[in-house]
């Protein structure tokens, strides 16, 4: 490539003059020298092959934050100018490529540098994706849910991927080609949510937001255990009270609400414990 001619004194201009007949014009001028000026980047965006229109092309400083951006012209071509002199890097990426590596360059001032840049198509980028939040019902206002299990189903009912969400409640699928899909919530002591359809077309990104509901059958805890006597022997047929403690301090109130007696091997079991704060109590009479 040819050098380039850079400025080194810059521009200055005359006040305006009339001449006539065999009048002589004095004009002097002092040019002044070029202050350190700004670099020039410039460069084509391709696939390897063909030009990249409508690319972005991104430089970033030496720490790594944006600086500036441009788009490619029909032509892949790009130029960013009124950059200050240092280190920098640049990249650039369109829909349906990668982003491409990254180039480090140092600039000068007023230097004016060629960088090229090629990005790699990628088929998986022009398909759609499914980005949505699961919440639940606590007390009056509706709360995210960890750990929920999202189910993605096709059109003919079979599985194509699953997820769980994460402790804001978040999921996502990616890479979901265009068609018609069905999605499944569940959770451990939850009801199973309704099918929730979701269609993807020309790769689109689709926002959705599922809840589940309390299956008051199986939210509940269970208290259980072994009554034995002073020698260890497990005690059968031992009355045993489950008692629910309200209250607190001298105020504390004790309700029974729940009875059973153990079995052969002296154990017992509460189900369908509702939360709240407990104690149990046995028994044996002759």
């Amino acid at each position: 490539m040819a050098d380039i001619k850079q400025d080194l004194l810059g521009l200055e201009y005359s006040a305006s003059f009339t001449l006539q007949g065999i009048q002589e014009a004095d004009i002097n001028l002092e040019l002044p020298p070029v202050s350190g000026g700004s670099a020039t980047v410039y460069g084509t965006v391709t696939d390897g092959t063909d030009p990249l229109a409508d690319a972005t092309v991104k430089l970033f400083d030496s720490t790594g934050a944006p600086f500036q951006h441009t788009l490619t012209d029909a032509s892949g071509q790009y130029s960013m100018s009124g950059i200050p002199a240092g280190t920098y890097t640049i990249a650039a990426v369109k829909d349906g490529y990668r982003l491409s590596g990254a180039l480090g360059v140092t600039l000068a001032a007023s230097d004016t540098t060629q960088m090229n840049l090629t990005c790699t198509a990628d088929a998986t980028l022009t398909l759609g994706a499914i980005a949505g939040t699961i919440t639940t019902l606590v007390g009056t206002g509706l709360t995210p849910m960890a750990g929920a299990k999202i189910t993605l189903k096709d059109s003919n009912g079979a599985v194509v991927a699953s997820t769980y969400s994460a402790d804001d409640g978040e999921f996502l699928f990616y890479d979901v080609a265009d068609g018609l899909y069905t999605m499944l919530a569940s959770a451990e002591g939850y009801l199973t949510s309704a099918p929730m359809a979701v269609t993807i077309t020309g790769g689109s990104i689709a926002n959705v937001t599922m809840s589940l509901t309390v299956d008051t059958r199986t939210y509940n805890g269970t208290v259980s255990g072994v009554i034995r006597d002073q020698k260890g022997t497990a005690v059968a047929g031992c009355f045993v009270g489950l008692y629910q403690i309200t209250g607190t301090g001298a105020g504390a109130t004790e309700t029974l609400i729940a009875t059973t007696k153990t079995n052969a091997e002296g154990k017992y079991l509460f189900g369908g414990v509702v939360g709240g704060q407990y104690l149990v109590k046995a028994k044996l009479e002759q």
